[in-house]
């Protein structure tokens, strides 16, 4: 048993934030997020664990954070947190882990 979330873990050069974190955010508290709607085809490619090309106004950032950011960002289904991806400004690499991915 474990008191609180397990955040993520640092690696050599960065931080990798856990799949805990991404299930206690609320979208409006993640640096980037990517806003998926239930019917978006996007959203079964993500539970599938396909890398997604989303249009750039799905990524929003925390308090109007530059469209030019890259990193670590939450993806959302209908306001619910899924997951994370790592947004480049066009590609968004899935992170969701394996097991928690749709065959």
């Amino acid at each position: 048993m474990r008191e609180g979330l397990l955040l993520g873990r640092a690696t050599k050069h960065r931080f990798e934030p856990s799949q805990a974190l991404a299930m206690g955010l609320k979208p409006n508290q993640a640096a980037l997020c990517l806003h998926l709607a239930l019917d978006d085809e996007a959203a079964i490619r993500y539970l599938k664990g396909e890398t997604l090309q989303p249009a750039p106004e799905k990524v929003t950032g925390l308090g109007g954070a530059p469209s030019n950011w890259r990193g670590w960002t939450l993806v959302c289904l209908d306001g619910c947190p899924l997951g994370w991806g790592r947004w480049d400004g066009s590609t968004l690499k899935n992170e969701l882990l394996p097991g928690w991915r749709q065959v």
